[in-house]
């Protein structure tokens, strides 16, 4: 309960003067632990919820522009389905309004003007669009957005009785009213669970808003080919309950014609999905309020969080490997080949026992343990094209190669050292800088040129059903700091990290979760480059002296010196 009542007073101090009332709920208070299915609470009760806003009811006498800004502060309280908020509306307005549609998140900053004696306009300055399936989209123009809203008395009380669907919120309270969650889809080989970022108002119906959503399929750049999912096409839910300590979700009849494997692969993405959810434990799967069950399953469980080793990776005094205080410890297989390349950069996938490097000459290799990596002289190189950037590698062993002044050109090789041209979607770019794959192999975060204006983007990486890359998706163009890119890098399953330089010469880091914010990581001083480790703490910069920099507390420390290169880790 501690933890709920600093997040009470937090809250109570930043809604002073609002006048909403914050209410922090008793935890698992609405659960109940026994009883048939039929009994049970949404997932997503109330012992998932830390505190809660209750906006005030309308008030005799209130102005236009004070039921509007009343409503309007009513989208903090989604409880009931924004029963308070509907209240502000006519009866018939309030049967046609659908608040889920969309959510707009804005500066804050708005006006409201009159349009006739029974419009107003509300003008505001929008940060972020929520769609009906949770899906956070940042907006990268600063224009304005108005909205139009009709007004009808009713016993003569104005309410709103004309408005789009959907709602308005601050920014600053946007974290406070919803919350994030991760669906789970596959990678086409069902090696990996990868994440997709969704938010949803904290209320009682969460958790069948998360598996409506998952069922609903991945946001659109995802579902391009990047990811796939075990459900059956027309799937849907009615239900999601709890009861006996069980979460059951109830789902409709075409689950039944799946084989065994493919009802274990659905379990396992419901149990990924809602495992943000205190309530959701022990899921299974059920129709008709029957529980499905699953015998004798030999798919193995996929991974939903692919992890590297927590030591930074790097070349220091000739020998490649793992720091670990003031020694390094060389890589099975691999060092003696990347050492004997001079690299100028090196990334390492050890779980495909891959390193991809670019050598001294400028071209790039691939060391491969087991198959002539520690025969220096078997090492031949597969890509001599000029101005390559650092190379990637990723969880199948493919290597990735692109001219820093032709991003068009890129290249996977596998590990047959066989050359496939990757089709991308980037359309204009006139330079790359960095290029790196997430640890599932479905993702891939470069650092562009557009008309001369450096732009971060995410793309899908769409393969077959045995890993073979086939094309990149739609770049999707994230939120970084201004300047010259100095580097991009995965920080985690969610997240890249990236550093500009400003002109002054001050560098400036960023994490941006995908499907979700940008936070500012302040300035690791003379970076050159940055390697992502586990999370944001394992996050490390190489600056220009040979210095590894990490971020501890508010300022990035200096955590080894003398290192040469610093490695990414795949």
């Amino acid at each position: 309960m501690t933890g709920t009542l600093r997040r009470l007073l937090r809250g109570i101090l930043s809604l002073a003067g609002v006048g909403l009332l914050l209410v922090a709920v008793v935890a698992c208070s609405g659960i109940p632990r026994s009883g048939p299915v039929e009994a049970g609470d949404a997932v997503g009760t109330d012992d998932d919820i830390d505190v809660i806003f209750l906006a005030a009811d309308p008030t005799a006498g209130a102005t236009q522009e004070q039921i509007l800004s009343g409503f309007i502060l009513a989208a903090k309280s989604p409880q009931d389905d924004y029963a308070i908020a509907r209240r502000y509306l006519t009866d018939e307005a309030a049967a046609l309004w659908k608040p889920n549609v969309e959510t707009t998140v804005d500066s804050g900053n708005r006006s409201t003007s009159e349009v006739n004696d029974s419009t107003l306009e509300l003008t505001i300055a929008p940060v972020a669009q929520v769609d009906q399936n949770g899906s956070y989209t940042p907006t990268l123009s600063t224009a304005p957005a108005r909205l139009q809203f009709s007004f009808r008395q009713v016993d003569g009380e104005w309410r709103i009785s004309g408005l789009d669907d959907g709602i308005v919120i601050e920014d600053v309270f946007f974290e406070q009213v919803f919350s994030s969650h991760a669906l789970y889809f596959y990678d086409p080989t069902f090696t990996y669970l990868v994440p997709d970022l969704r938010w949803f108002p904290s209320s009682t119906s969460v958790g069948t808003r998360v598996v409506k959503a998952l069922l609903a399929g991945p946001t659109a750049w995802l579902g391009e080919g990047a990811v796939v999912t075990a459900f059956p096409d027309g799937t849907n839910t009615t239900a999601v309950v709890t009861s006996g300590g069980q979460t059951q979700v109830e789902l409709s009849s075409n689950v039944l014609q799946a084989d065994v494997n493919d009802l274990q692969r659905m379990q396992y993405q419901l149990s990924e999905s809602l495992r943000d959810l205190a309530s959701a434990s022990n899921v299974t799967i059920t129709v008709d309020q029957n529980t499905v069950a699953i015998p004798g399953s030999t798919v193995k469980r996929p991974d939903a969080a692919p992890r590297v080793d927590a030591r930074p990776l790097v070349l220091r005094d000739g020998v490649f490997g793992y720091l670990g205080g003031d020694s390094v410890s060389p890589v099975d297989g691999i060092s003696d080949a990347v050492e004997s390349l001079s690299p100028v950069s090196a990334a390492y996938s050890e779980t495909s026992g891959t390193a991809a490097v670019k050598g001294a000459t400028g071209a790039v290799f691939a060391v491969r343990a087991g198959a002539g990596g520690a025969n220096t002289a078997a090492l031949s190189p597969l890509d001599q094209r000029a101005g390559l950037i650092a190379p990637a590698v990723d969880p199948f062993g493919y290597v990735w190669s692109v001219p820093a002044d032709d991003p068009a050109a890129l290249v996977a090789y596998g590990p047959d050292s066989q050359a496939i041209d990757i089709a991308t979607a980037w359309d204009g770019a006139s330079g790359v800088t960095s290029f790196e794959v997430s640890r599932d192999g479905t993702r891939a975060v470069a650092s562009l040129s557009l008309d001369g204006v450096p732009k971060l983007v995410v793309a899908a990486v769409i393969r077959n059903a045995e890993g073979v890359p086939e094309r990149l998706g739609q770049a999707v163009e994230l939120m970084s700091a201004p300047g010259a890119p100095v580097g991009a890098t995965w920080v985690d399953q969610f997240s890249v990290a990236a550093a500009n330089a400003l002109p002054s010469g001050e560098v400036r880091a960023t994490a941006q979760r995908l499907g979700g914010r940008m936070t500012a990581l302040g300035s690791p001083a003379d970076a050159v480059g940055l390697a992502g480790g586990n999370d944001i703490d394992g996050l490390r910069a190489l600056t220009a002296t040979g210095d590894i920099l990490q971020q501890q507390g508010s300022a990035w420390q200096v955590t080894a010196s003398g290192v040469t290169r610093l490695a990414v880790q795949n």
